[in-house]
């Protein structure tokens, strides 16, 4: 678990946003609740750091966040934007964490049994097709990661979304049975197939 370390923010708007950026802080906002979002800043190095050692567990792990120095509140980053020039962040947003709260929050994916695969075995390569799901659940129930085990998969099998076995609490808010991984063939077996027949 990280401790943010935000501090509340009065100017609002562009030219705020800017003079803050210059200043190297990054505005954020903390929302989610029973109370008022609160408009916060956060040091730009300790947020490149964040992200850089806590990665994609921001959005599924809780967070404490100090704000003035004082106020302690337990949170999880929702979204932040990116500069597509510079490479800095732009714009971050927590939401509070509630455990008893349900929250729509996309989770990575992890595939395990790649070892034991027999299309991998058999000269296949895997195609991840979906890094990450969308889930909704309590705050409290929120995986780290969804597995996906490709351990049985062959050449030209697939797993589906409706396949996962997913952690108790956790729901999958889609209709679509849409795929996650693939074990393809190479483009030297296709052709080896073609001129065998």
């Amino acid at each position: 678990m990280a401790m943010i370390m935000a501090q509340t923010r009065e100017g609002l708007g562009k030219g705020a946003s800017r003079l803050m950026r210059r200043n190297a802080r990054v505005p954020a906002v903390l929302y989610g609740g029973t109370r008022q979002n609160r408009n916060l800043s956060l040091d730009q190095k300790d947020l490149l750091k964040l992200l850089d050692t806590e990665g994609s567990g921001l959005r599924t792990h809780r967070q404490d966040m100090v704000i003035d120095g004082d106020v302690r509140v337990a949170v999880l980053l929702r979204d932040y934007q990116i500069h597509p020039v510079t490479g800095m962040p732009v714009h971050v947003d927590f939401m509070r964490f509630d455990p008893d709260q349900i929250i729509h929050v996309r989770v990575p994916i992890h595939v395990s049994g790649e070892s034991k695969c027999p299309g991998i075995k058999a000269g296949g390569v895997m195609d991840v097709i979906q890094k990450d799901v969308e889930v909704h659940c309590r705050a409290d129930d929120l995986p780290n990661f969804i597995e996906v085990s490709i351990a049985t998969l062959d050449i030209g099998d697939a797993v589906h979304v409706k396949d996962l076995d997913l952690p108790k609490g956790v729901e999958i808010p889609h209709e679509e049975n849409f795929t996650l991984v693939t074990i393809v063939g190479t483009q030297s077996e296709a052709t080896d197939a073609t001129v065998e027949g």
